[in-house]
Order: C-alpha cells, then sequence, then structure tokens
C-alpha cells in the first residue's frame, strides 16, 4: 500500500481536475473510506471542498460533492467495479469528467 494523497494534491493545486468515485456497494475500496480520505485531502480549497454540499447526480445515479475541480462521487447500486455494474452511469460519470462538465 502506498499513500498517493501528496500526488491527488500536487494536481488539484496545478489546476488539474480531479475525480474520485466509489460504488456504494463496495466492501474493498468503500465509498465511506474514500470520502473520508477525500475531506482530509490537505490542499489549497481544502476548506471550500469540506463546505461543499453533497448532491444527487446524473439523475439519482450517485451522490456527488465537488469544488474547485475536485469531484467525489459516490455511485450507487455499483460495486469494485463500477463500469462493469453500472455501465451507462460509468459512461456518463467519464464523458462529463472528460469534457469539464460540473457534477
Amino acid at each position: 500500500m502506498e499513500n498517493f494523497a501528496p500526488q491527488v494534491s500536487d494536481l488539484l493545486n496545478a489546476g488539474i481536475p480531479v475525480l474520485i468515485y466509489a460504488g456504494d456497494a463496495d466492501f474493498i475500496c468503500n465509498y465511506m473510506g474514500n470520502k473520508a480520505w477525500s475531506l482530509a485531502l490537505e490542499w489549497d480549497y481544502h476548506t471550500e471542498f469540506q463546505n461543499a454540499p453533497d448532491h444527487e447526480w446524473g439523475d439519482k445515479s450517485g451522490l456527488a460533492r465537488s469544488s474547485h475541480g475536485f469531484t467525489f462521487l459516490q455511485v450507487y447500486d455499483a460495486g469494485h467495479m463500477v463500469p462493469t455494474d453500472q455501465p451507462v452511469v460509468a459512461l456518463k460519470m467519464i464523458t462529463e469528467f472528460m469534457n469539464g462538465e460540473e457534477f
């Protein structure tokens, strides 16, 4: 195991958008742990991200929190392999992220 949080901070501080996602049925890399480290991540807009509200995303396909280019997305009804469990939702997620759309 290696901690890649410093590299994620570097990306965000350089203005490079980051998307962290997890299926809500994933017990290997569960969304609660991923959300916790996302909220604890030290970067330039740490406080703004912490204070951003969670909101429904994608016709109630998930729960998102986003601020200053950093997004955490909990995908509903998906396990460890979100694209396998929710292929339409995963395509929408990746397409929106690649197009720089808001979550």
